[in-house]
C-alpha cells in the first residue's frame, strides 16, 4: 500500500523549473532608488493634536468608560392611542395658527416655502415635521 502512485490518464508530468528564474506569474518589481529623507512631524503631516486648540485632550479615571450621553436620547415608544391624541394635539396646535404664522414657522426651521403656497398644503407640511419631529412649534 505504501508504493501506490496515481496518475491521470492523459496528464504529463509537471516540468521543473530550470535556471534561477522566479515561479511563474510572479514578477519582481525594480526597487525605486530615492534618497531616505527623514520628515519631521513638526509640520508635515500636521498632526491631529497639532491644530490651534480644536482638540482638547483631557484625562479620564477609567479609558474603558462610554463616553457620557446627552439627555433627550431617550426613544418614545407610543402606544396607538398615545399617537392618536399626540396627532390630534398637533392637528389643533397647528389649525389655530394662522396662515402667516404657518409659513414663519416653517421657514424658521429650513423649509424653503413660497408665499404662493396654498395655506392648506403648508398645514400639511408643518402637521407632518411636527409629527416627524423635524419642527418646533412654540
Amino acid at each position: 500500500m505504501d508504493n501506490l502512485k496515481i496518475v491521470k490518464v492523459g496528464a504529463e508530468a509537471p516540468s521543473a523549473p530550470s535556471g534561477p528564474k522566479a515561479k511563474a506569474g510572479t514578477r519582481r518589481r525594480a526597487a525605486r532608488i530615492v534618497p531616505q529623507v527623514k520628515r519631521s512631524m513638526r509640520t508635515y503631516p500636521r498632526g491631529v493634536l497639532k491644530k490651534a486648540g480644536a482638540i482638547k485632550v483631557t484625562a479620564v479615571r477609567d479609558p474603558a468608560k462610554p463616553p457620557p450621553m446627552k439627555r433627550g436620547a431617550t426613544l418614545r415608544i407610543l402606544t396607538e392611542k398615545g399617537a392618536q391624541q399626540k396627532r390630534h394635539k398637533i392637528q389643533r396646535t397647528v389649525r389655530q395658527m394662522n396662515d402667516a404664522r404657518v409659513k414663519h414657522t416653517l421657514r424658521a426651521s429650513g423649509f424653503p416655502i413660497k408665499d404662493a403656497t396654498p395655506p392648506a398644503i403648508a398645514r400639511q407640511i408643518l402637521e407632518g415635521g411636527v409629527e416627524a419631529g423635524m419642527i418646533v412649534v412654540k
